[in-house]
């Protein structure tokens, strides 16, 4: 038994250390991201969400400037399970400053749910929206994974709540998709 725990502690501290050096090698693509959503309240800027057709994945749902949006399926209608380090790590989608209602371009059903500070995050048909740090440019989808806050998928807008499939048709569970953060 003693073995045994020792060894869970130690995953445990590994598990953390991985997570630390995650974070801290996303580290300016993460501020990047994470300061995004505020970036895109400066005067003049909306948020626009969009369809793209994605090579691997097909119809995604992402932002203008091309960055894939992600949903966790841990989130119920209208409720976003993710806050503080999850926050970090999968921004939220938000409104710009000053915008009322989110731009959808060959999208309808967008909405918004209030956060915790009055920030208005985007949904789609209910499903709050995020991005993820680990994407480092538009276009990629490297954010079809699992980690410690659940199942993360991109949106595919004529089935949202689908596990995205492949052009060869397969399940979108890449190998290694389990991250710990």
């Amino acid at each position: 038994m003693g073995r045994t725990r020792r060894g869970f502690i130690a995953s445990r501290r590994t598990r953390r250390s991985i997570a630390l050096g995650v974070l801290l090698a996303a580290g300016s693509a993460g501020l990047a991201l994470s300061v995004l959503p505020t970036a895109a309240g400066a005067a003049g800027s909306s948020t626009v969400v969009t369809v793209t057709h994605n090579k691997t994945w097909g119809p995604i749902l992402t932002l203008k400037n091309g960055d894939t949006i992600y949903r966790l399926t841990a989130d119920s209608k209208n409720k976003s399970t993710c806050s503080g380090a999850c926050a970090k790590v999968w921004p939220p989608v938000l409104l710009a400053t000053g915008q009322k209602s989110p731009i959808g371009q060959g999208v309808s059903g967008l909405g918004t749910i209030a956060r915790a500070g009055g920030a208005r995050q985007v949904t789609f048909k209910g499903i709050p929206l995020y991005l993820f740090v680990g994407d480092q440019k538009p276009g990629q989808v490297t954010g079809n994974i699992k980690d410690t806050w659940g199942q993360w998928w991109d949106v595919n807008p004529s089935h949202p709540l689908a596990v995205p499939t492949a052009a060869g048709g397969s399940p979108n569970i890449p190998a290694g998709s389990s991250v710990a953060y």
